[in-house]
């Protein structure tokens, strides 16, 4: 895995339909080398899957991480236990017996006893609760019938072809094309990837950052976007916890991640302490449940 793979990577995150032209475009090479580079992602397993489903703007649900330290002896053990849960979609295990869970809730009513069972499934010191923070977007109309249909038929395999849609659900292509443009538009559906850690030269390191008060985090934001540019898969930010913010950087030895870490540590933050991703994996939630049922 290279820069170019990363870029690859980041902009299918944002949107899993993305055309291998538009690919191309973005990163200046040819369609032919984008085609070869997503499929030795997909071979290397760096990519896992081509994901679709309702966004959180149309269900009008919640995404809560929980995060820290984990007493349990088995990560691995716990982490299957919690895939269980219908409200859980990914868990990461990382350094320092450092497990992340990320949840979809309904509502808010629902994060009590959530945050419960999973501090204490998961064995935790001293976990934090983080709201994803998401801008305020209205809808013009809700998802159809029809979209759940395509949805349903694009949620682990979201570069499906319009042609191979149109059979799946028995619409035209013409249909089905504009309903996508819909969903996109209106920011009714998610169509992103799962990723792991599993070649080499593909290292993630996650960064908790703690800003200073008064600090001004989206103007900080923006500014290590653009410096780590070359480096970042996300940046993660929560409605409730202000002044902090998770870093997810790539790099392709241990030796690189410490680099950026002692360039961070030169940006005069208040803390930061860094975790080395080991594994994540992803599960069906009530999302995924609720596509079946439609």
């Amino acid at each position: 895995m290279d820069e170019i793979d990363l870029i690859i990577q980041r902009k299918l995150l944002e949107n899993a339909r993305l055309t291998y032209r538009e690919l191309a475009e973005i990163t200046n090479m040819s369609v032919s080398a984008i085609h070869k580079r997503i499929k030795n992602l997909v071979d290397d397993e760096i990519i896992e899957a081509f994901i679709a489903r309702p966004s959180l703007i149309a269900l009008k649900y919640l995404v809560v991480v929980i995060f820290g330290t984990s007493k349990a002896k088995s990560l691995d053990a716990v982490s299957k236990e919690l895939g269980q849960h219908e409200n859980i979609y990914a868990i990461t295990i990382a350094s320092g017996k450092f497990l992340m869970i990320v949840g979809s809730l309904r509502d808010i009513s629902e994060l009590q006893d959530y945050t419960s069972y999973v501090s204490n499934t998961a064995q935790f010191n001293d976990p934090t609760v983080g709201i994803v923070n998401v801008p305020y977007i209205t809808t013009p109309e809700p998802l159809t019938s029809i979209d759940y249909k395509i949805l349903r038929t694009l949620n682990r395999n979201a570069r499906k072809p319009i042609t191979d849609i149109a059979d799946d659900v028995g619409l035209s292509v013409k249909t089905v094309r504009k309903r996508l443009v819909r969903m996109r538009e209106n920011n009714l559906a998610t169509f992103t990837i799962e990723t792991s850690f599993k070649a080499e030269n593909n290292l993630t390191t996650v960064f908790l950052i703690r800003l200073n008060e008064g600090t001004n985090i989206n103007s900080t934001m923006q500014y290590i976007n653009e410096k780590y540019s070359r480096n970042i898969t996300f940046i993660l930010s929560f409605s409730n916890i202000p002044n902090f913010f998770m870093l997810y950087i790539w790099t392709k030895t241990p030796q690189d991640s410490q680099k950026i870490q002692e360039e961070l540590q030169t940006e005069g933050f208040k803390d930061i302490i860094p975790h080395i991703f080991f594994s994540m994996k992803y599960y069906d939630c009530w999302i995924d449940q609720l596509l079946r049922t439609k």
